[in-house]
């Protein structure tokens, strides 16, 4: 049985000189999770060296970060030795719970990095240096689930905002519960979303209101480490896409290439979905339509990679209604973040899509208002977005140092919520 409380607590106690650089070890922290804290690390990681480029590295530490069932996060650190130190390999995985504070995520971070560090510290000569501590509460019985992996959320939000010519106003609310374990997961989400927007012109006052209600929900089973099957159903009401009733089931299956416990460092997934549709609208479409049941299929396939030398993630997904294979679209996408050479790195964001299946665009012209104000779908035979972009930094590959000093007048460090 398996103690119900352990907590390998590591703490290294040096009384090394701050000048005694060469008992440093280098590192690089690439972090690509939810949560990275930088600055707090490099405040409390002791006997190291952050450096901005990889290749000056004594390890390589990347650090990459899944949602778990609880709706927290799984992080997977992974240590690599370069130079003196290339035959040390070191992975290590940890969860923390979504009512984790920052405060707690930004501790544990910090101890398995100094867990992960210790072959490497050793190596360096500071084996005398270290003390290892073992926390383990013999007496505490082992907590029992008394929500058996259910977990609940509901959450809403106003938003107020205007001048003497507009005005706007916001309700979001919304309602999900899930059940995760190992092989199978399900979830219920419900979300309601309602705008409203005044505009005052030459006198005259011209009102817009938007009004979105979803409720969706599936079961997936796993069968092993490649394969996976669901059933996936949803209801729809959106003025904006025409719908007043869109109801849809349809049943999924999906091939992993990898094994799925790689799926935060490496996936390539193959997923295909059968389904059908029922559609009520508000206005007649421009296939004249008031309501219909349609079929409807999908294939996609996505993957990603993440190694040393940055990330790429692709993907393509193809859709189409059985009744009419005229009726699809297709979609493309790819990103990365490449790190080229010392201090240059290049990044990429892109999507394409062809759209053949506006099936829900209502019949007729829509007037300079509608438009403008975007209350209604308009027809469009493609979309897309891309951004592409280039940085460079040179000069000291060394910067350990924080100094927070202006932070909140200089603009660093501070969050900006934009609407």
């Amino acid at each position: 049985m398996k103690p119900t409380f352990l907590i390998i607590f590591l703490t290294a106690l040096w009384s090394l000189n701050a000048q005694e650089k060469h008992k440093k070890v280098k590192i690089f922290y690439d972090c690509q999770a939810n949560y990275c804290e930088t600055t707090y690390l490099k405040q409390n990681l002791e006997v190291v060296e952050f450096v901005r480029d990889r290749n000056f590295a004594d390890v390589h530490i990347i650090m990459l970060s899944e949602q778990n069932g609880s709706g927290g996060n799984v992080f997977h650190l992974n240590f690599i030795g370069q130079n003196a130190y290339k035959d040390i390999q070191q992975k290590y995985d940890f969860s923390v719970g979504t009512d984790a504070t920052r405060d707690d995520i930004r501790k544990k971070i910090l101890k398995y990095l100094q867990l992960g560090l210790v072959p490497f510290w050793y190596r360096n000569g500071l084996a005398d240096k270290m003390e290892i501590k073992l926390n383990i509460d013999k007496q505490k019985k082992e907590n029992k689930d008394k929500w058996h992996h259910w977990v609940f959320k509901v959450g809403g939000n106003a938003w107020f905002n205007g001048d003497s010519n507009s005005g706007s106003q916001s309700l979001n609310a919304y309602a999900k519960a899930t059940k995760v374990d190992k092989k199978n997961k399900f979830s219920f989400r419900l979300s309601y979303n309602t705008r409203q927007n005044r505009y005052t012109f030459n006198g005259n006052e011209i009102n817009s209101e938007s009004e979105y209600f979803n409720i969706s929900s599936y079961q997936v089973w796993g069968i092993n480490q490649h394969w996976s099957y669901g059933i996936f159903g949803e209801f729809n009401r959106s003025k904006y896409r025409n719908y007043a009733q869109s109801f849809a089931l349809y049943g999924g299956l999906e091939y992993s290439f990898f094994p799925y416990k790689e799926s935060a460092s490496k996936s390539l997934v193959i997923t295909s979905n059968l389904g059908s549709a029922y559609n009520r609208y508000f206005e007649k479409t421009v296939y004249n339509k008031t309501q219909e049941l349609l079929w409807r299929s999908e294939l996609s396939l996505n993957g990603n990679l993440v190694k040393k030398w940055g990330s790429i993630y692709a993907g393509i997904d193809y859709t189409t209604y059985l009744h009419n294979l005229k009726l699809y679209s297709v979609g493309f996408n790819l990103g990365t973040n490449l790190r080229i050479t010392k201090g240059l790195d290049f990044n990429t964001n892109a999507y394409y899509g062809i759209q053949h299946d506006q099936i829900n665009i209502a019949a007729g012209n829509l007037t300079l208002e509608e438009t403008l104000l975007a209350q209604k779908q308009l027809q469009s035979g493609y979309d897309y977005y891309f951004s592409i972009g280039l940085s460079y930094s040179f000069g000291s590959i060394y910067n350990s140092i924080v100094n927070p000093r202006f932070d909140n007048t200089s603009g660093q460090g501070r969050t900006c919520i934009c609407f």
